[in-house]
């Protein structure tokens, strides 16, 4: 018993993996557009932003160990990306950087039961008893987080936040394409106006 129960959480967790290497479209939504909310400290100027420095993914953080590197990487580049087209240089060296910015991946497993009233046996209302059908589905929520640090006073001044159920995508050219798509939406509102 308690083997098939190891390789129970074994096939699980490769599973998730599964899950987690295909939310490299950033946060692949099914076909929806992605939308971000952004929040931002007021008092900075963001007028005189021109490089950052993207900061290494924490490594320690269980979220962190369940993408690899190649992923990281994936994730950077999208990133970077994006703020070279909306006229930012991002740097290698944090004491050239006006902005140091940060990214974290949360997931979280969940549940969603929705329960469906349908007709009888007899294909005909009211000719028989009701019938309720109930859906479970497991899916994976991810919550992308970037953050912009103020180097001088080492605390964040912007953050944008992508919230979705995540998919697997097979597909390297479609999860370009949401890694794309989720980096112009968390930069959508950056720099604030």
């Amino acid at each position: 018993c308690k083997l098939s129960r190891g390789l129970g959480d074994v096939y699980k967790r490769q599973i998730q993996l599964l899950t987690i290497l295909g939310l490299l479209g950033l946060v692949a939504a099914c076909s929806t557009p992605i939308e971000a909310v952004m929040d931002f400290d007021g008092r900075f100027d963001f007028g005189k932003v021109r490089k950052i420095a993207i900061q290494p993914v924490d490594r320690t953080s269980v979220n962190a160990i369940k993408i690899s590197d190649m992923q990281i990487e994936r994730i950077n580049q999208s990133l970077a990306a994006e703020l070279s087209r909306r006229g930012f240089q991002v740097v290698e060296d944090n004491r050239e950087a006006d902005l140091w910015m940060t990214w974290h991946l949360v997931t979280e497993e969940r549940t969603d039961v929705r329960t469906y009233d349908s007709m009888s046996y007899y294909n005909c209302w009211r000719c028989g008893p009701n019938v309720s059908d109930v859906s479970v589905r497991q899916y994976t929520q991810g919550t992308f987080i970037v953050d912009m640090i103020d180097p001088a006073r080492n605390q964040s001044v912007w953050r944008s936040i992508i919230e979705s159920r995540l998919q697997a995508q097979p597909d390297p050219a479609k999860a370009e394409e949401r890694r794309r798509e989720a980096a112009a939406a968390i930069f959508a509102e950056f720099p604030p106006s």
